[in-house]
């Protein structure tokens, strides 16, 4: 007996409901930011990663970069400021670029695709694992995922974008 499965469920919109959808843009704060981490965890959560816990080499990243199982890293840089210590803190994914350089270069047909709202979003059962989208994005953000040879990131938790939610991260 042959089973079908699927790497989608059904919160994951049909593709004729991706068609039409209004415009979507990220921008993310810095200066609202407290550094809790919230937007991490709640990535991890939704999506149903979970990363190795990393360790401490006396920062406060953890994990220490993306990865095929984290998509959202917050990024600390300390500072001295009026003799003050300050964090310069930085949120790492995919940017969702209008032109996706990962888009341009993959030549698996399907494995990469980009919506009508400007989500851009990998479609793992696609992907051939050849890198080529790796070396294609400008801010190193796609991953690998040695257990399966297939590449992962962010994708802007389109099935929550498409019925009107806002990403798990916000």
């Amino acid at each position: 007996m042959v089973h079908s499965r699927s790497a989608t469920n059904g919160l994951t919109p049909a593709p004729q409901a991706r068609d039409f959808q209004e415009e979507v843009a990220k921008l993310i704060d810095v200066t609202t930011c407290i550094g809790c981490k919230a937007c991490q965890v709640a990535c991890s959560e939704w999506n149903d990663i979970r990363d190795t816990v990393g360790n401490n080499i006396g920062v406060y990243d953890n994990p220490n970069d993306l990865s095929a199982k984290s998509w959202t890293v917050m990024r600390f840089s300390e500072v001295e400021q009026n003799d003050k210590l300050e964090w310069l803190i930085r949120k790492d994914g995919c940017m969702h670029c209008s032109d996706p350089g990962c888009l341009k270069a993959c030549p698996a047909e399907g494995a990469i695709i980009q919506y009508a709202n400007g989500i851009v979003d990998f479609q793992s059962e696609q992907c051939i694992g050849c890198g080529y989208c790796i070396a294609g994005c400008p801010f190193n953000v796609p991953r690998l995922n040695p257990e399966d040879n297939r590449v992962y990131k962010c994708t802007l938790c389109v099935d929550r974008v498409v019925v009107g939610q806002e990403p798990a991260c916000v």
